[in-house]
């Protein structure tokens, strides 16, 4: 009985942390210039505004952007930095995980959260100079 119920919540829980926006991660902290291109059109975003697989994030001069993954990645990206996220899947109910970014310009600084955890295959962070895997981790990267 007390296993079933602790088996519950944490569906319940990996469930709402699933669909806990319309997309696959949130803005947390911004400050000054922040866009996000999205079907091609440019926009400046706010702190709640959620992303998509597909968006490209572009900070400008003295500024920078703190986002949270549906699965509890923590992403910072400083000044004059160009991000695309290319993929995000985080299906742990059933098992499917897919996280893939690409970090063209700038400087980002990454906490991995479950899907390094539970399938640290699954992420990848491209730059132009090759690709980064994580094992679980919290690292920075600079690419100019």
């Amino acid at each position: 009985m007390k296993q079933s119920l602790i088996m519950l919540l944490v569906i319940l829980l990996f469930t709402t942390t699933s669909f806990a926006g319309n997309g696959i991660a949130i803005v947390k902290q911004i400050e000054g210039d922040v866009t996000v291109k999205h079907d091609g059109e440019i926009s400046r975003i706010i702190q709640g505004d959620d992303l998509n697989a597909g968006d490209t994030l572009i900070t400008g001069k003295n500024s920078h952007v703190g986002i949270i993954f549906h699965d509890g990645s923590i992403l910072s990206m400083k000044e004059n930095s160009f991000l695309l996220i290319k993929e995000f899947i985080f299906q742990p109910i059933e098992q499917t995980f897919d996280f893939k970014l690409f970090l063209k310009k700038g400087t980002i600084l990454f906490e991995s959260g479950k899907i390094g955890t539970l399938s640290p295959d699954n992420f990848s962070l491209e730059v132009p100079e090759g690709t980064i895997g994580i094992r679980g981790t919290k690292f920075l990267v600079e690419v100019n």
